[in-house]
């Protein structure tokens, strides 16, 4: 063994870069080396410090579950020097490599003479126990309905009179009825319902309960998660909520069921939102948002659903924006939607997004309904912008006259970009083809939508020009695999998270999904239904979908960093500060990316 080689790599290698050189050739002196081949399953036979020199290793728990993988200077065996204790797992070599063994005494002689050494790994092991901790309990923040309702579906007739609905609700001690008519739901009656609507009205006890309960209830689904019937709850101001389970009436969560759930939940900020009176009122529950996704890193919310999260409270904030205009300027001169875009439209919003919204509207815009809409607009754009959701740079705002346009309007644009699709065009416009409803009309808005998917599917030359756009950057990764940095303007290299990487997935996603008319946006969904219609081979889908996870994931735990370090929350990662198996996985993320465009351009570019 070349001392000098071994102590050139130790003096580049976290926590032994502390060492002077004297002190590494004497830590040098105590190591071995070891080849291992592929395939391989690499066991301490007694206390010893593995350190991987070159090569992959993968660690399998007891149960067989991946729990990371090693690469070069990362550590194994320490668990068993720092305890005593051996877990029984398995270390598998999965590319040829050399690891070296440091003997337990060289290692606890080390520990106690330097003293951040012992930190490192006792910080390390922790880490480590983490990978082995399963979740024992849901996350209060990612609960869903079904995690505290029941099936528990007490119904009574339309035709069945109030008094029998009185008893019903006397009998199974409930404070509110679905109310069925054939085994479909066609409304709700609460005993707020019967003293206001019956009692002091005066109406007979036979009067049949359809005559005075609440039709066409807004619902949820008790898959949904429970931060989404606090929004929805408090949107409308309502107390009970039909549960649908695959449409059919479930159950009925009330906002007691929630406060008993959660009482202390953060994202009860949507409540707040929704019981604001002016925007100064806004802009203080916004200033929640970031302490609220600290807590939401501390309880290690998964990316997209902490995204998920977060758009929910900006589109309140929004909703309320919008509520408090109709309030100071009047009734609306007409029925409008308010539209959504890019990530806010796709649910997948993070810390550092911008607006892009706009306005679907039921009449032409001139004159007073011109003047009205673009007073709306001001109020909210700019009420958004004092929430800290920032003024988009490309305008792309409802505020923009351009983007203020009747249902015949936006049907001629959206004309424009599918049948003249230039690639400057498709490029500023791309945006628009994830569009969600926010507030206002959904009729309007379906019209809108399948107006689009009618004009995209199977359209083989506006597909093959939106696919020419979706492949105009690549993926950061060379021919060797090695990541490509970029600058970001103030001297700061790393790799742009979202726009080499997730927004190349999300490109990807949504030529496929306009292809086949899928109306999903979320690109999650999206790789489902395109998986599940079998318009993609549903290996790609599963790939695409876990690589666009990983990257989100390293995003939000970037942005957790920028917070947390007072810095300006932004998408560039530096990949040396990443463990072994995170630029593993990153670099496989990349890999699908680069292959997906490949299967892009050949399905959509080649005949044209």
């Amino acid at each position: 063994m070349e001392v000098a080689e071994v102590t050139t790599f130790l003096a580049g290698t976290t926590p032994f870069d502390q060492l002077d050189h004297a002190q590494l050739a004497n830590l040098a002196s105590h190591i071995s080396v070891y080849y291992c081949q592929q395939g391989e399953t690499v066991q301490p036979h007694s206390e010893r410090l593995m350190i991987v020199r070159t090569g992959i290793f993968a660690l399998y728990s007891d149960q067989q579950t991946l729990l990371t993988k090693l690469e070069q200077s990362d550590f194994y065996g320490y668990q068993l020097l720092l305890t005593g204790l051996s877990d029984n797992d398995n270390l598998v070599c999965e590319e040829d490599g050399l690891v070296y063994w440091l003997n337990a005494d060289a290692f606890h002689q080390l520990r106690y003479q330097y003293k951040n050494i012992d930190i490192f790994f006792q910080r390390l092991f922790s880490r480590r126990l983490h990978q082995y901790k399963a979740q024992q309990q849901n996350s209060r923040f990612t609960l869903k309905i079904s995690d505290i309702v029941q099936a528990r579906k007490i119904a009574i007739d339309g035709d069945q009179s109030v008094q029998q609905a009185a008893s019903l609700m006397t009998e199974k001690r409930v404070s509110s009825l679905l109310v069925e008519q054939q085994q479909q739901l066609i409304g709700i009656i609460t005993d707020r319902d019967l003293r206001s609507r019956v009692l002091a009205a005066g109406l007979a006890a036979q009067t049949p309960v359809k005559q005075v309960m609440t039709a066409k209830p807004h619902t949820i689904d008790k898959h949904a998660y429970l931060f989404e019937a606090v929004q929805l709850m408090s949107r409308h101001n309502i107390h009970h909520l039909p549960v649908l389970d695959k449409h059919q009436s479930y159950s009925m969560i009330t906002a007691t069921d929630i406060i008993r759930a959660q009482q202390d939940h953060p994202v009860y900020l949507i409540g707040e939102i929704h019981r604001q009176t002016s925007i100064d009122g806004l802009e203080h529950c916004a200033g929640q948002i970031s302490s609220l996704a600290l807590t939401l890193g501390k309880q290690q919310v998964p990316a997209h659903e902490a995204g998920h999260i977060i758009t929910t409270i900006t589109d309140a904030l929004t909703q309320r924006l919008i509520a408090l205009a109709l309030l100071e300027l009047g009734p609306a001169p007409c029925v409008f939607s308010w539209l959504a875009f890019g990530s806010q439209g796709r649910m997948d919003q993070s810390l550092n997004a911008d607006q892009d919204n706009a306005l679907l509207l039921e009449k032409e815009p001139t004159g007073r309904i011109a003047d009205y809409f673009a007073a709306l607009a001001d109020f909210v754009c700019q009420g958004l912008a004092r929430c800290g959701i920032t003024l988009c740079p490309g305008n792309i705002m409802a505020s923009n006259p351009a983007l203020r346009l009747s249902l015949k309007g936006w049907s001629g644009q959206f004309g424009k970009w599918v049948n003249s699709p230039t690639p400057d065009a498709l490029l500023k416009a791309s945006i628009f083809f994830d569009l969600r409803l926010i507030e206002g009309s959904k009729g309007l808005f379906n019209a809108l939508q399948q107006d689009i998917l009618a004009r995209t599917r199977d359209n083989a030359l506006f597909l093959y020009h939106l696919a020419q756009t979706a492949l105009q950057r690549s993926a950061p990764l060379s021919f060797l695999r090695n990541f490509i940095l970029e600058h970001d303007g103030k001297q700061k290299k790393g790799l742009d998270l979202k726009k080499r990487g997730i927004s190349l997935i999300t490109d990807i996603v949504r030529v496929y999904a306009l292809s086949a008319g899928i109306s999903d946006i979320n690109t999650r969904q999206r790789l489902v239904q395109l998986g599940n219609s079998g318009v993609m081979d549903s290996k790609d889908t599963q790939n695409l979908s876990d690589a666009f996870d990983v990257l989100a994931q390293l995003r939000w735990d970037k942005h957790q960093h920028d917070l947390i370090q007072g810095h300006d929350v932004t998408n560039l990662l530096d990949p040396n500060v990443l463990s072994g198996l995170q630029r593993h996985q990153l670099k496989d993320s990349l890999t699908v990316i680069n292959d997906a465009q490949s299967s892009l351009k050949q399905r959509f570019c080649r005949d044209l």
